[in-house]
């Protein structure tokens, strides 16, 4: 990896399922996913409304977004997907653009799933590089 030459990116916020970071230099705030999965449905919507309530306060507009979900716990039962689809919108809509960074085709693919059911475009993709080239580009 090379040299960082702009300061490092500030953690704003954090729990046990993401970590929000803010670049202010290129103008990313990024959404790391951990590892750890939720324990029950009221547990998925109450961190994604905090993390929500997070990204509300930095104003969406003046950012792009990059969505980590590269540790997350595979999961797509029926009460999760409905949870998702009420949830998703709320999260990436306001961004200059969305990216999600992805570990395998099986996640891309159900990203993309999600990217054609929320009509949000965003770029999915594991090339780390090539989705902060595409999140710092302007027009």
């Amino acid at each position: 990896m090379p040299e960082r030459l702009t300061p490092a990116p500030k953690l704003i916020w954090q729990d046990d399922h993401y970590t929000v970071l803010l670049d202010a230099t290129l103008g990313i705030v990024w959404n790391v996913r951990s590892s750890r999965p939720f324990a029950s449905l009221e547990e998925l919507e109450a961190v994604k409304g905090a993390l929500c309530h997070c990204l509300d306060g930095l104003g969406r507009s003046r950012y792009a977004l990059l969505v980590d979900v590269r540790a997350a716990p595979g999961r797509n039962d029926p009460s999760f997907e409905a949870a998702m689809n009420r949830i998703r919108p709320r999260w990436l809509r306001g961004f200059r653009r969305v990216g999600v960074l992805v570990q395998s085709v099986v996640g891309a693919m159900q990203i993309q799933r999600y990217a054609r059911q929320d009509g949000i475009e965003r770029l999915i993709t594991s090339d780390e590089p090539a989705l902060l080239r595409y999140l710092t580009e302007q027009g």
